[in-house]
């Protein structure tokens, strides 16, 4: 127990000053404003990409690519269990792996753990499960991840009308999705919903609807400067 307490001082030390994580189904278009939101914020953004993009040199990249081998986009093998698990894994290295000097700077995290307990969930459970068992089984995958690395300062998650998602979906895969990824990514998408619902303030809203491009960047930098903010504010720790 004491050299897991003590892995996990060392891991709460070299946090960033602000994590911030952006959420949203498929096409909402969160890849193209972290991208604009993390070249106004400047050096001080560290810009972490989604895993599915990591360098293929590193290990969440070779992980990434094995499971991506039978060529399903949501990287399923048929081991749903031990994909979540791997999954879930990389996220915490991906919180160990920052460098030295992340912990004075920002973090725009292209998908965070929410992602993973969301899309595992949908992938986990039947639709007859109903909400609830969606539900359940994301906590639960979000409590695993939270129990060796912090979730978040800051979720954003990026909603769009169906319409103006599916079609940039589509413009990013360069055909159109099939039958069974349009069922999940709707699932997917109902989970986030679902989660913000039953625990109010789960997510910082960004609501394409409402927003413009610029005024949904604006608000992305906003998020990441309140959470480095925070993350500065000298804190009481007990000994």
């Amino acid at each position: 127990m004491k050299a897991r307490l003590d892995t996990a001082l060392v891991t709460r030390a070299r946090r960033a000053a602000g994590w911030v994580s952006l959420e949203g189904g498929n096409g909402v278009g969160k890849t193209y404003l972290a991208a604009r939101a993390a070249a106004l914020l400047g050096e001080r953004c560290l810009h972490l990409q989604e895993l599915p993009d990591s360098p293929a040199d590193q290990i969440p990249g070779q992980v990434v690519a094995a499971l991506h081998a039978v060529g399903d986009m949501w990287l399923r093998t048929g081991r749903p269990r031990t994909e979540t698990l791997l999954l879930a894994a990389l996220q915490v290295h991906r919180y160990e792996a920052l460098p030295p000097h992340a912990s004075h700077r920002m973090v725009l995290e292209d998908r965070g753990p929410h992602s993973v307990a969301v899309y595992q969930s949908v992938i986990l459970t039947d639709p007859e499960d109903g909400d609830d068992g969606a539900l359940r089984t994301a906590q639960s995958i979000l409590a695993q991840i939270a129990a060796w690395r912090p979730l978040p300062d800051t979720a954003v998650l990026v909603v769009d009308d169906p319409d103006r998602r599916l079609a940039r979906w589509r413009r990013r895969l360069g055909r159109p999705p099939s039958a069974d990824e349009l069922d999940l990514m709707a699932r997917a998408v109902h989970l986030y919903d679902l989660l913000e619902r039953t625990s109010p303030g789960t997510f910082q809203i960004v609501d394409r609807r409402e927003l413009h491009e610029d005024a949904c960047i604006t608000a992305i930098v906003d998020a990441c400067r309140a959470a480095a903010r925070s993350g500065e504010e000298p804190t009481c720790q007990s000994t």
